[in-house]
């Protein structure tokens, strides 16, 4: 039986200036666990409680960070699309970003199984003075099981609009045969991609963390990234493997909060000690 889940929510600031939810609504496959604090910035892990994605599921998600209000909405594990002979599963996604206020959004990998056929599509509206930090993820498929780009199909739509103006766009379809993939199986047997739309008033092309970036790309792990058309960058980066992905990655967030002027948040709650 296919699942119609969904996720609403409302992040705001309370008369002390703390992050809170203001509003919430969820339903299967998605969960949210307690949220927590971490460097001024309310944490939400969302997750699905299932063993992933199957044809027919479809997922609708809203969130809105209203001014005043630092929100990272990320996941405890990655998330997965099962083999879907009929159909496909679908992610529908919107998020808004208020001025003065700041979203990040870190969902952990994506990983397509063999057959799997799967449709993403994004939008995200931040408004003069709001902050992004928007980052996706993908594998290409269960390495450990010999499983490299067997998916079926993946259909991924993405478009960052930054005071009502569409500033990026970012469309691929992919398939074991596409011309995109081969293309880059020839570089890369296990190639891990990730991107990453940054927008904020404090990153500029004066900023060092660009610089930093660009000296982290190697012969195992291409790296670029480039201003967009106003207020904000992207960062694209292609990975021969899991372990050099993750580790570009932590680095490259390491960099952008620094020129963010912050210390990153701990994406999960710090286990209570016991003496």
């Amino acid at each position: 039986m296919a699942l119609s889940g969904h996720l609403h929510l409302v992040c705001a600031a309370d008369e002390h200036g703390r992050s809170h939810i203001r509003s919430q609504s969820f339903r299967a496959p998605i969960h949210l666990s307690k949220p927590h604090e971490s460097e001024g910035v309310l944490v939400v892990n969302v997750v699905n409680p299932t063993a992933g994605l199957l044809a027919g599921d479809r997922i609708d998600c809203r969130v809105a960070v209203e001014s005043g209000a630092r929100l990272l909405l990320t996941a405890p594990s990655a998330s997965r699309a099962h083999r879907t002979p009929d159909g496909r599963a679908e992610v529908a996604q919107e998020f808004d970003v208020a001025a003065g206020a700041s979203l990040d959004v870190w969902p952990e990998l994506f990983i397509p199984q063999g057959g799997a056929s799967y449709r993403q599509s994004t939008i995200v509206r931040v408004a003069e003075g709001g902050e992004l930090l928007f980052f996706e993820l993908l594998a290409p498929g269960r390495v450990a099981m010999g499983e490299v780009f067997a998916y079926r199909s993946l259909d991924w739509v993405t478009d960052v609009l930054f005071g009502g103006e569409l500033i990026a766009r970012e469309r691929y379809r992919l398939s074991p045969e596409s011309e995109s993939v081969r293309a880059l199986r020839a570089q890369f047997a296990t190639a891990y991609y990730a991107s990453c739309f940054a927008v904020s008033p404090r990153l500029n092309e004066e900023s060092a963390c660009w610089r930093a970036i660009h000296e982290l790309h190697e012969a195992g792990a291409w790296i670029g990234c480039g201003p967009l058309r106003r207020g904000g960058w992207a960062i694209k980066l292609i990975a021969a493997g899991s372990v050099v992905f993750r580790q570009k990655l932590d680095a490259i967030r390491r960099e952008l909060y620094a020129a963010l002027g912050r210390r990153d948040p701990a994406l999960r709650r710090a286990a209570a000690m016991h003496i």
